[in-house]
């Protein structure tokens, strides 16, 4: 492992050094990336973050479909308000976890009213699929970490599946779970950022293993210290959920945090 380390980290030294030795004309414009250290980018490689590029054209989230719990909910009403995304698709719930969506049948007011307005609530495959999704993010997980955080992922694993095999041509982007603030009333033994850190860090392992893209949004959120930030959070209650700002500065990352291959 120690070996692979070095390995690229030399390759990212040498691609380093031969951007400085080029001669920049005034047409020239620095990555996107430029402003990073080499380690910052190497820790980019290993977790498969994608990393940070222009902004995209909002219309690019159009055809994408957000998955997620009440937490994702503030991203939709964020983007109902600005359509700073464009205008995707969100099937988001409170409460929303892998296994209950699995096991809610259709109709059952668990599960995210689509088309929206229109009383309908169908399982999450059909759904996506007859909204014709290109691009599926999922942030799911904080509804679930409490029975384990290996069980919330595979449960997250066979739900993605069943997804993919109503929607097979899409490309799946998976964000982790957003911390908790610093003075939470709802972290306990079971649900803290300790193992929201540990869930996420199984995400990442995941998108590495399955291909998947892994949008590493909590980036966005955190303080320096690890916690939701404070001026990001609209939930003094729980700790969790986001205010208008936090999902601004969200949807500002989301828009600087598309994969190159998939503009």
């Amino acid at each position: 492992m120690r070996g692979l380390l070095l390995l690229t980290m030399a390759l990212l030294l040498c691609g380093c050094a031969a951007l400085t030795g080029t001669e920049e004309t005034a047409d020239d414009a620095p990555p996107p990336d430029a402003g990073k250290s080499a380690w910052e980018r190497l820790d980019d490689v290993l977790t498969g973050r994608v990393p940070q590029g222009e902004p995209a054209d909002p219309e690019w989230f159009s055809d994408a479909a957000f998955v997620g719990d009440s937490v994702s909910v503030m991203l939709q009403y964020y983007n109902d308000a600005n359509h700073v995304l464009g205008d995707p698709a969100f099937f988001c719930a409170e409460s929303l976890s892998p296994r209950n969506a699995m096991a809610a049948e259709e109709g059952s007011e668990r599960l995210p009213e689509w088309p929206k307005g229109s009383g309908k609530r169908p399982k999450l495959p059909e759904g996506i699929a007859e909204f014709g999704a290109k691009k599926i993010y999922f942030m799911m997980g904080m509804n679930s970490i409490s029975g384990g955080v290996d069980k919330a992922a595979e449960d997250l694993v066979t739900l993605i599946g069943l997804i993919s095999e109503k929607s097979p041509e899409a490309d799946i982007l998976i964000q982790p779970v957003t911390p908790m603030t610093a003075d939470s009333p709802r972290a306990d033994d079971l649900l803290n950022n300790g193992t929201i850190r540990q869930y996420d860090r199984l995400l990442s392992r995941l998108c590495r293993e399955h291909g998947w893209y892994y949008v590493d949004s909590a980036q966005a959120l955190t303080d320096e210290n690890g916690f939701l930030r404070a001026d990001y959070s609209g939930d003094k209650a729980m700790g969790i959920h986001l205010n208008f700002t936090g999902a601004e500065a969200w949807a500002e990352y989301l828009l600087t945090h598309v994969p190159d291959e998939l503009r």
